[in-house]
């Protein structure tokens, strides 16, 4: 995965962090991308994921292992269709485009992350989900990225979001553009949302983020059937 990549991604400049105080930072960014790195900082790289389109928002899985092998892919329907996101974003309309998520944290055995926008481009939702071989990998790797999200430069935690066995979320800004993001944890799988671009970083948006990151933790958990593993 790329170095310096964390659970919140940066797009267009932006970044996102994690939701639980403890558990892992989220991604304000693209979890799709290339990664720039900026420096290091505590041994954690603050890099920024690099966007389908400019720089990568900020997200949970956000946080790779340069050494890691690529992961397989995981099913479409892991991550849920646009109309579930623009019930959340309305003028997010289109998907963008879909694959494996590049910036993974740790050795996931699968992976996928899917960018959303609006019909110009300008606004961004992008999700991603992370299956594990076990709990433990997950969690280490969730720890890992929450780290890294704490370590950044700009990034302010927010009130952890009630989502999965543990969870983070928090604002990260870039140049004159905020973003926010949130990831959350459950036994084998990790998952990460962000919003970044012309979506400004409301209480009303914020909420829908969780709501939208709520409803893709049951999709996915609902698609890749019981967690298994320890």
């Amino acid at each position: 995965m790329a170095e310096g990549a964390r659970l919140e991604r940066v797009w267009a400049g932006n970044r996102l962090v994690g939701s639980n105080p403890t558990p892992s930072a989220i991604p304000i960014a693209h979890p799709v991308g290339g990664i720039v790195t900026l420096g290091p900082m505590g041994g954690l790289p603050l890099a920024g994921v690099l966007s389908v389109a400019a720089i990568a928002l900020l997200s949970l899985a956000a946080c790779g292992d340069a050494t890691a092998p690529s992961a397989q892919l995981l099913p479409r329907n892991t991550v849920v269709p646009v109309s579930v996101v623009t019930k959340y974003f309305p003028d997010v309309t289109k998907e963008a485009s879909t694959g494996p998520n590049e910036t993974s944290v740790g050795k996931p055995t699968a992976s996928r992350s899917v960018v959303f926008t609006s019909a110009d481009g300008k606004k961004k939702v992008t999700l991603s989900a992370d299956q594990y071989a076990s709990a433990g990998d997950a969690a280490a790797a969730y720890q890992t990225a929450v780290q890294g999200s704490k370590a950044a430069p700009g990034f302010k935690p927010a009130t952890t979001p009630i989502l999965g066995e543990e969870a983070f979320a928090g604002t990260s800004q870039v140049g004159a553009e905020m973003h926010f993001g949130l990831g959350a944890r459950d036994g084998r799988l990790i998952m990460s949302v962000t919003h970044a671009g012309d979506i400004p970083v409301t209480p009303d948006n914020s909420n829908s983020l969780i709501s939208l990151g709520a409803e893709e933790l049951t999709t996915a958990k609902e698609a890749l059937g019981p967690p298994g593993g320890s």
